[in-house]
């Protein structure tokens, strides 16, 4: 995330001060490509290189140690690159925008969201959601998804809004022990953290709504300076959509969608009421 903002940020001054890509790079003694990866948050920028930039972009003082402050913090290396060999380098990317959000709002149509998820029906996801998963790496799969819950309790709590299809809580993923306890632990967080955690079903007499057909995330930032993303996955593939105009049909959806879903309460009293099912 600290990566994104500075590349936004140098960005927005390199346009500024009227200058192509191709001339900082030019200037700079570095190519466009790389100019480019950085502004994207792709590409890390070394002190002597930011150095340059400030100088070409006559960047005041500072803002200048405003932008090194964010350079520092993004060669630092976070807990999800010791799991960097089991996922691809956008879920590796989508890792680090959660931990830096202040607000998830996602819609789930199969399986609950993961930062929700029990220890139990997060092995059963991953043992029977992926074929490609070998063995050897479940326990650790099952604790990169475990290590991402730790923003429900940190100093800056992330909040989860979330719209999910009725079916999402009667698919018996892990057979009805594991799910009972799963429904559980959504009740407790619903019962223990209202102003953090909201959960609205969409029913199944809802029929077709705006947000029918796949799952999808957006995430939200305590900086005014980084816009929302998309994040997206389904079986085959996963993006990261940050186009503002599509971003911005993702969050009417959203609100369409969670409008004509049940409402909190009646959501946590049919959630209790398939819990006692499951036994």
């Amino acid at each position: 995330m600290q990566a994104w903002e500075l590349g936004l940020r140098l960005r927005e001054r390199r346009e500024e001060v009227g200058m192509t890509a191709v001339a900082a790079g030019r200037a700079s003694g570095i190519t466009q490509a790389y100019i480019s990866g950085v502004e994207a948050g792709r590409v890390k920028l070394p002190g002597d290189r930011l150095a340059q930039l400030v100088k070409i972009y006559e960047i005041d003082p500072s803002d200048a140690a405003e932008l090194e402050e964010l350079r520092v913090g993004a060669m630092q290396r976070a807990w999800w690159h010791q799991y960097s060999q089991l996922f691809p380098a956008d879920f590796l990317r989508f890792l680090g925008y959660e931990a830096g959000a202040e607000h998830i709002r996602t819609y789930d149509n199969e399986l609950l969201h993961g930062l929700l998820q029990t220890e139990g029906y997060a092995r059963a996801v991953i043992r029977g959601g992926n074929t490609y998963v070998r063995l050897t790496e479940m326990d650790r799969r099952v604790a990169a998804r475990m290590a991402r819950q730790r923003r429900l309790g940190d100093d800056h709590p992330i909040r989860v809004t979330t719209v999910i299809a009725e079916g999402v809580l009667r698919q018996q993923v892990g057979g009805p022990e594991v799910m009972r306890a799963q429904l559980d632990h959504l009740d407790r967080l619903l019962t223990e953290r209202p102003e953090q955690i909201e959960i609205r079903v969409m029913p199944f007499a809802a029929g077709a709504h705006p947000a029918l057909g796949g799952p999808f995330q957006i995430l939200s930032f305590p900086s005014p300076r980084l816009p929302d993303l998309v994040w997206q996955e389904v079986l085959t593939s996963s993006d990261i959509i940050d186009q503002s105009s599509r971003v911005a049909d993702y969050v009417v959806t959203f609100a369409e969608a969670r409008e004509r879903a049940l409402g909190s309460d009646e959501s946590l009293a049919l959630i209790r009421r398939i819990a006692k099912e499951m036994t």
